[in-house]
């Protein structure tokens, strides 16, 4: 019986990963055709309405699932089902309620915050990004619901519909957004009118992933609506109620730290290019370079931090319980190790590639250098995510909270000093700066509430010095890439996708061949990472079989 529950856990959050990464995939995909339709400036304008509907949509959701899945499989285990069904309407209720204040704040806030994100600039420039957020209002009324079933489901250990209904309502919403902006610029319209078409397609990806969450849980509720008809339980409404918001706010904070990031980028960057001598047109394209282009890549290797920090938080809290000092250490240094080991190489690609793969996502190369630029980003921001979950496990829930913010406070210090000397080069080095000064907080945070000693610079040098000898071998395998092509035909951005694929397959081989010669990673952890562990770890116990820890 338990064997068959751990199968059915362990299948789950395969699932589950995978559905994570293919949504960041396809959420990554869908700009390719969408830039070519609306052009940065549409793009611009659609990261600035987006900039805002994260904020609110984290206020409305964030933190809910996970404090509801956690509280009612509590519920479950000690056959308190009275309890579970007040927690099912309490956080129903409760995010209903709060979506449908943020939409109404957002429907009429939506020309403040547009005359905010430009200053300078018309009444019909405003108009068109106040359209833009203004589509993005019914989204509001339907994600938080959607949140608040998938946390149910997770405290019931059903995490395969969640994984599903994740994966149709973004499959949904990127065929609607490139058919809407397909049909809006078909007929004319402008990128503006692209763009709001295009933040629609929240709101029909939402009803899809919705309608499946509901056929899901009327199944539970169904099966389990005996029970709940006899009362298990005495806990009022009103501590039921705390409970849940004690769980939910801080974890509600520490994910909203990302997108408050976004709209410190929306409001400084743009205005400040502004201020240095850019036209309205001008500084939203390059914003939208910034924002959709390159900072779209850095959520590929977020995908792998987020599923690694995921499983080490239970790890830790574990190893926490029992007093098990050994087991937190080998943990905290496993897992930084894994991490470095799988962003490294990403870093490297970005740097070595960001020509094309500009040319081979978007169809031009003026985004080359900035995805070069926020290369290094994509170690630093996986660092921050990773040591938040362990500093959670630790019991330390607020305190990656307060240094994510402080994170984002120094991002805008340097947006304003660094835009004017390097335009929007200086944005990317400000993201980069902050997410350094707030994942290093994080790192002495461990250190000290977790009693671990470990130098992350001495856990880096093997997956570094294997990313300096891979970034040749990148440039290489772009070179046979380019000139393989070549020979049958000329057009940039089949030549530009050669040169990604054969340099990521050189560089790939000569990066995990020299990862695991340098002892970047031990062969137990590699098995431990989602979706490439098992092959990777048969990889490392061949090159190298001392590389099993002992």
């Amino acid at each position: 019986m338990q064997g068959r529950k751990t199968s059915s856990l362990t299948r789950g959050a395969s699932v589950m990963v995978a559905s994570v990464t293919a949504a960041k995939l396809l959420g990554l995909i869908y700009l390719f055709p969408l830039t070519r339709l609306i052009h940065d400036e549409g793009i611009g304008i659609y990261s600035n309405a987006y900039a805002l509907y994260v904020i609110l949509l984290t206020l409305a959701t964030a933190g809910f699932p996970t404090a509801m899945g956690k509280l009612v499989s509590e519920r479950l285990a000690l056959r308190r089902y009275g309890e579970v069904e007040g927690l099912y309407r309490i956080t129903v209720r409760t995010v209903v309620r709060l979506g449908v204040i943020l939409a109404i704040l957002m429907w009429f806030g939506a020309p403040l915050y547009a005359r905010m994100v430009a200053l300078r600039e018309s009444a019909q420039a405003v108009s068109a990004l106040t359209l833009s957020i203004r589509a993005l209002v019914p989204a509001l009324l339907v994600v938080p619901l959607m949140s608040a079933l998938r946390g149910y489901l997770q405290g019931f250990q059903r995490l395969e519909p969640s994984a599903y209904s994740q994966a149709l309502e973004q499959l949904v919403r990127v065929v609607a957004i490139v058919v809407g902006a397909w049909w809006v610029m078909r007929d004319g319209g402008t990128p503006a009118l692209g763009a709001a078409a295009a933040t629609f397609g929240a709101f029909v990806g939402a009803l899809a992933g919705l309608v499946l969450l509901l056929v899901a849980v009327h199944m539970v509720r169904r099966e389990f609506r005996s029970r709940w008809r006899r009362p298990s339980s005495r806990t009022s409404a009103s501590a039921l109620r705390r409970e849940l918001w004690q769980m939910a706010l801080p974890i509600s904070l520490g994910t909203l730290v990302v997108p408050i990031s976004g709209l410190v980028d929306a409001l400084t960057v743009q205005n400040t290019l502004l201020f240095a001598g850019y036209s309205f047109q001008h500084a939203t394209e390059a914003y939208g370079v910034l924002s959709r282009q390159a900072m779209q890549l850095i959520q590929l290797p977020l995908a792998f931090a987020m599923a690694i920090g995921a499983s080490v938080l239970p790890a830790i809290a574990e190893a926490r319980a029992l007093r098990d000092q050994a087991a937190i250490d080998n943990r905290v240094n496993g897992t930084l190790r894994s991490m470095l080991f799988m962003t490294f190489p990403v870093a490297a690609a970005l740097l070595v590639l960001g020509r094309p793969i500009d040319q081979m996502l978007y169809g031009s190369t003026e985004g080359a250098l900035i995805i070069s630029s926020v290369s290094f980003m994509s170690v630093f921001s996986s660092l921050e995510l990773v040591s938040t979950y362990m500093l959670q496990g630790l019991g330390e829930m607020y305190r990656p909270v307060r240094n994510m913010f402080l994170g984002v406070l120094v991002k805008l210090v340097f947006n304003i000093a660094l835009i004017f000397p390097f335009h929007i080069l200086g944005a990317a080095m400000a993201t980069t700066i902050g997410y350094l000064f707030s994942s290093a907080l994080n790192v002495l945070a461990v250190k000290k509430y977790g009693h671990v000693r470990f130098s992350v610079i001495r856990l880096a040098l093997p997956s570094a010095a294997a990313a300096a000898i891979t970034c040749p071998a990148l440039a290489a395998g772009s070179w046979l890439g380019w000139h393989a092509m070549a020979l049958v035909t000329r057009i940039p951005d089949l030549l530009a996708t050669a040169q990604v694929v054969f340099a990521i397959a050189l560089g790939g081989a000569v990066y995990v061949t020299a990862a695991i010669a340098l002892g970047a990673v031990h062969a137990d952890e590699l098995q431990r990472l989602p979706a490439v562990g098992r092959p990777l770890a048969r990889i490392a116990r061949r090159l190298r079989p001392s590389s099993v820890q002992s």
